[in-house]
């Protein structure tokens, strides 16, 4: 536990080449070719995200006069630093803070960095995990309506900030059993954690501030006067230390970016990172797209074997390269999404591709675009039966992180920690998002 359409247009762009001898068998290879397709692209929103991740807490908000508002709380685990911690017999207390660790932060511009943000810290009443594992699922049932602070904190960007604590939540923490401390499950049935709370921006002003807590660097303090006659303790001045951050943190966010939404999109395509407006590719279109192709080229006959395909989003040169720099995502890559996931299994997942492909979709800042790679894809869509192609084949395309987990492997995931934003050119532009395949045949 501690863890929707536009009609596709095929272009004219097509190449026959004679490369990759040797790569099928000679009487097999009838040509090999190019051919590149407008996609059938639209702007739809990205509701439901999920909310964990191993890196860190987000929060703030931020008001774009093209995206809308975007607002993220966050929760986490509080955890004690030692498993052999004895409180004594009737531990009396002195006093209880937080020092919360704000490690870095995003702005749209300069004067933004500094600005004051209002927060609130709520005790969860509702353990982390499935229940509550997606940008939207956590509701004012799953924590207690009163602070666990003696008053609202101001947050001013990266640094430390001392937040003094209520004697009640104190309290609480220092009733916790020698037991509790020693088993990490019986600890968290116990302190679900904390939720933090960011007040919402007054108005429709541009600007705001998003700021990163890393795991790991917050924590809670409690100065206490030990008795413990059994270990020779009488009155003796403590402290006992507990990290609030821990292991995963929960990001619940909204963003304002609905209005955007355009099944017929023009000169733009916009994407907002987190839970807002992506480009969107239904996969019965491409389908359709891919079928009208193979019917009008009179490839029915033959078996289609793709070597490359590479979906490519152009964007125009950034009126404001300093904005660009710090909203702009720095891979993007396609998500197909399964409303029937598990939480464990993820919500928005990167196609499998991600983890063999040449090209994951980083931004080309000289070409002015974005590639990726997603070749497996494209092929199993061609081989796949029509009858059989649903939402869930649909791709999303959406900022794209990675990590290395414990065994040091590398894991590719939707980026659903980073705020970021960006225009991309539309399928009226003169530079529009395609699809290239480059392909060979075989005769069935």
């Amino acid at each position: 536990m501690i863890l929707a359409a536009a009609a596709a247009v095929i272009s004219c762009v097509e190449n026959d080449r004679t490369l990759g001898e040797g790569m099928l068998p000679d009487e097999s290879v009838i040509n090999l070719g190019v051919k590149t397709f407008d996609l059938p692209v639209t702007n739809q929103v990205s509701d439901s995200m999920q909310a964990g991740n191993t890196v860190t807490m987000l929060l703030g908000t931020v008001t774009d006069p093209v995206f809308g508002t975007a607002i993220s709380n966050t929760a986490s685990y509080v955890l004690p630093y030692s498993d052999t911690t004895d409180f004594g017999e009737s531990p009396r207390l002195l006093s209880a803070y937080m020092t919360l660790s704000i490690d870095s932060i995003s702005y749209m511009d300069e004067n933004q960095k500094g600005i004051h943000q209002r927060i609130r810290i709520y005790k969860l009443t509702s353990p982390l995990d499935s229940t509550i594992g997606f940008c939207n699922s956590i509701t004012p049932d799953d924590y207690d309506p009163v602070p666990v602070t003696l008053s609202d904190p101001v947050i001013y960007g990266e640094g430390e900030i001392r937040v003094d604590l209520t004697e009640a939540y104190a309290q609480e923490l220092l009733s916790t059993t020698p037991e509790e401390f020693a088993d990490v499950d019986l600890f968290l049935e116990k302190i679900h954690g904390l939720y933090i709370e960011v007040q919402a921006p007054l108005g429709t002003a541009e600007g705001g501030r998003m700021n990163y807590l890393n795991l790991g660097t917050s924590t809670i303090n409690i100065n206490y006067i030990l008795n413990n006659p059994d270990r020779g303790f009488t009155d003796k001045d403590t402290t006992e230390s507990f990290a609030f951050g821990y292991s995963s943190a929960f990001n619940y966010f909204s963003t304002g970016s609905e209005h955007l939404a355009d099944n017929a999109p023009a000169e733009e395509l916009y994407l907002e990172g987190l839970s807002g407006i992506k480009p969107h590719i239904s996969a019965a279109e491409l389908k359709d797209m891919l079928d009208s192709w193979i019917e009008e080229s009179g490839l029915d006959g033959s078996l289609i074997i793709l070597s490359r395909a590479e979906l490519v989003f152009p964007y125009s040169t950034p009126e404001d390269y300093g904005r660009f720099d710090r909203t702009h995502p720095s891979a993007i890559y396609a998500f197909t999404r399964d409303p029937l996931a598990t939480y464990s299994e993820g919500y928005y997942a990167p196609l499998e591709s991600v983890y063999t492909a040449y090209n994951k979709g980083d931004i080309n800042r000289s070409l002015q675009q974005y590639s990726m790679d997603i070749t497996s894809y494209i092929q199993n869509l061609i081989l796949t039966d029509r009858d059989n192609i649903d939402g869930t084949y649909d791709l999303w395309i959406a900022p794209l992180t990675s990590r290395t987990n414990l065994a040091d492997n590398v894991l590719y995931e939707v980026d659903n920690y980073n705020y970021s934003t960006i225009v991309l050119n539309g399928p009226a532009s003169e530079r529009r998002p395609t699809l290239t395949i480059t392909y060979g045949l075989m005769e069935r």
